[in-house]
Formats: structure tokens, sequence, C-alpha cells
């Protein structure tokens, strides 16, 4: 047997090379990549002109009696949504860490300061979307809509009712009506492929027009059902960490992907998200979004870019 100062040593040179083969993935992949302003770290210079959006409101107020909401990015998931009186924040994530992926995207908005908040609506637990230091930066949140059994990722200090749903529940806060609706993804907090907790989408309805934020999905999702059931005027859908196919595809919608959920959903707007932010994937964050812009320019799908909290717009030329 080898002496136990060998085995030390044998231990220290293990340890060593598998620190060693983990600097150099998380190098190689860009979890510490320093941060960037909004163009470079989506990618923007690489969208070619014909292919970018249109900015301006989500539908003209002059189509319906519902006026469209104000929608602002926070980046990855992240959105401040104000509706009908109402305001929510759908999946906010505004760390500078996640997990050990480096924020990216500049700047990182400051939450403390929007006023109250009616709910946040969390889609699942991973530490990307239920992001526990965001929620407790926000004053005044009145409550967290969150899959049931995701409630005991939460912690005494955060503020709000806690309400937990399943697909098929609706919560109404003043005249936005949100309903729970399902996803093909896992919702566990740390493990990224299996989880006994279920993922959710949401729908918001007011009279009818409706808002579908799809949080995170793979293809196999029943968008045709959903875009039945809702008509979603706007689906906010994910565009990144697809890659390897194998086995994001089960979770995680590629931008090709997202424009296929597009078609099947009979969305009249796009508006892409899960990107430029924080590395979670093969798949670098700058990527997703000028692939996706090709994609839909191919297929004839609208879509836009919410403006980017901090900024006074985002897109254009």
């Amino acid at each position: 047997m080898p002496s136990r100062p060998r085995s030390r040593r044998l231990r220290r040179a293990s340890y060593g090379a598998l620190t060693g083969a983990l600097v150099a993935t998380g190098w190689w992949v860009g979890w510490w990549a320093p941060e960037r302003p909004w163009r470079d770290a989506v990618g923007w210079g690489e969208i070619a002109a014909a292919d970018r959006p249109a900015t301006g409101p989500l539908w003209s107020a002059a189509s319906t009696q519902v006026p469209p909401p104000e929608l602002r990015w926070l980046g990855h998931s992240g959105f401040l949504l104000r509706w009908q009186g109402a305001t929510f924040l759908l999946d906010p994530n505004t760390s500078e860490w996640c997990a050990i992926a480096r924020r990216r995207l500049r700047p990182a908005p400051d939450l403390g300061s929007i006023g109250p908040v009616d709910a946040a609506l969390i889609s699942h637990a991973h530490l990307d979307h239920l992001d526990l230091p965001t929620l407790r930066s926000v004053g005044g949140l009145g409550a967290i809509v969150l899959p049931a059994g995701a409630e005991r990722y939460l912690s005494g200090s955060i503020e709000g009712a806690v309400v937990p749903v399943r697909a098929g529940d609706s919560v109404r806060f003043g005249s936005v009506e949100v309903i729970a609706v399902e996803a093909a993804h896992n919702g566990s907090r740390r493990h990224p492929l299996r989880s006994r907790l279920r993922a959710l989408g949401y729908v918001l309805r007011v009279d009818g027009e409706t808002i579908y934020f799809a949080g995170d999905t793979g293809l196999a999702n029943d968008f045709a059902a959903i875009g039945r059931r809702f008509r979603p005027r706007v689906a906010i859908l994910p565009i990144g960490a697809w890659a390897p196919r194998f086995p994001m595809r089960h979770y995680h919608l590629s931008p090709d992907d997202a424009v296929e959920a597009a078609m099947r959903l009979g969305a009249g707007v796009v508006v892409p998200c899960h990107f430029g932010t924080f590395t979670l994937a093969l798949d670098r964050p700058d990527r997703a979004l000028p692939r996706f812009a090709a994609a839909a320019r191919a297929r004839g799908v609208q879509w836009t870019l919410a403006p980017l909290d901090g900024e006074r717009s985002i897109g254009g030329g």
C-alpha cells in the first residue's frame, strides 16, 4: 500500500488537476468574462441591419381598447412590467453572480427605487430565475407567485405573500389576471436536469389581451394549445443556453426553436430573453440574438427588444 505521505501527494495532485481543469473550462466557456455594455453583451453588432427590429410600443393603441404595457428588460429572463395600474417583476435577477457565472450585461438595474410591486412571478426555482438577493432588494413587494413546492427555497427575510400555484391556477392583481401554464423544464433548485418540482409559464390577461411569459421551456411544450386558448398578443420567449443540443433541447429553446414556438403560438410579436447576461451552457451569451434575428426574418416572425432598464432605449441603429 502507498504510504500516507504519498497518498496525500496523490490527493493534492488530483485536486490540483481538477481545479486546473475547472479553471480552464471556466475560462474557455466564459464564466468569468468581464461585464460589457449591452450592445457587446448581446451581439448587437453581429445582427444585419435588415434583421434588426423596430422599436416602440408592443402594440398599437388604436388596435384595441387595452393599452400596451410598459415592459423593461432587466437582463437574462428578468422584466419589469407595468400594465393597467399593476406592476410585476418576471424572474428578476440583477445579481453580479449566478452560481459560478459572472454577469456580463451592464448595467445591472437597481430595483430598490422602482416603487411598490404587486407581484414577482417566478417560473421555477433554478438559481438564475429565483434569485433571493434580487427579491430582497425590492421594496414594497406584495406577493411572490411561484410553482408549488418551490416556496421551500424562500427565506423569511423576503417581503411579500407567498402564492404557490400549479398549471391552470389563476391569481388576480387589480385588473390583470395571471394564469399559470405548463412548461417543458425541470423545477429543481440545483439539479439542472431532473426534479420532482415543476416549472411554469405565465399568461397575463386584461379584457382578452394577453402576454405570455414562457420562463424556461423546451420545444416539447404544447405551444399550439397555449396559442389556441390565449391567443397571445406578445410572447416573451427564451432563446439562449441551448448548447449542446443533447440534452439541452429537452429543457431550453434554441433561437430557431423560439421562432418555431412563436409560429405555433400565433404570437403577434416576440420579445426574446435568456441571453446576453450569464454563461450557463456551451453557447456564448452573445450568439443567441443574432441567430434568432436571422431565423425570425426568414420565417416572418415579428419581434422587438424591451428597453434595457438603465438605458434610454435599446434596438434601433
